[in-house]
């Protein structure tokens, strides 16, 4: 039993596993709930994220990597 729960809690991947190094040196990113789609980029928790800083998400939902107001990476989902 103990082996198989192991087994299982090798798969789970950390938070942080697939977030760029170079958008938060494994640090400061988190899922982001409430992004609106805006002229030029995004809005989230009042802050604007131009498309330059805009990477594809991963997992199909928002996520941003920050520190304050300063958003060093914003992932959004691919349009379909």
């Amino acid at each position: 039993m103990k082996a198989a729960l192991l087994v299982a809690l090798s798969l789970i991947q950390p938070a942080h596993s697939w977030y760029p190094y170079e958008c938060c040196s494994d640090h400061d990113c988190e899922p982001v709930q409430d992004a609106v789609e805006v002229p030029g980029g995004y809005q989230t928790h009042g802050i604007f994220v131009p498309l330059s800083k805009v990477r594809p998400s991963k997992d199909g939902n928002f996520h941003w990597c920050h520190r304050g107001d300063y958003v060093f990476c914003f992932f959004a989902p691919l349009a379909g």
